[in-house]
């Protein structure tokens, strides 16, 4: 199956669980930062297996989320078999639907030719709405990142 756009970001995290919400604000950034009919941005929220069509229709995947980490606030960029390691450190529960989701594509026999995940380690995952200043700070290299990942898959 040929994908719709031959790239695809998607953006995973919860925007009342402080800074599990970078995701969605990277999403945002980068939308504005490179518009380009080739790319399908992608705000997965939560949606565990029910982002597993996104993922299946994908052929270059980009996801931007919270990862696990030492220090709030670094920048990290994970490529292809790198990401179910990470995943398994959760941080919450929809990177357990990403995981089920990366299976299901393997087992189907769908899985995107390239993936790559860009994050930001957060500093606090709890009941609060908004990013917290060390996480806020690093949007801009996350941004620039994720913008870097775009422009070598678009060469």
């Amino acid at each position: 199956m040929t994908a719709l756009h031959p790239i695809t970001v998607l953006a995973v995290g919860n925007t009342i669980m402080a800074d599990d919400a970078v995701g969605p604000a990277l999403l945002s950034l980068l939308r504005q930062a490179r518009p380009d009919d080739r790319i399908e941005y992608v705000d997965g929220g939560i949606g565990g297996l029910d982002l597993l069509p996104v993922v299946l229709d994908a052929e270059r995947l980009l996801i931007l989320d919270a990862v696990a980490g030492e220090t709030p606030g670094d920048v990290l960029r994970l490529d292809g078999d790198q990401l179910p390691r990470l995943l398994a450190a959760k941080l919450s529960p929809h990177q357990v639907g990403l995981l089920d989701v990366f299976a299901s594509a393997r087992l189907l026999g769908r899985e995107p030719a390239e993936i790559a995940l860009v994050g930001v380690v957060p500093a606090e995952v709890g009941l609060r709405v908004g990013l917290t200043a060390v996480v806020e700070a690093a949007l801009p290299r996350a941004t620039a990142l994720a913008a870097a990942v775009l422009d070598n898959w678009l060469q």
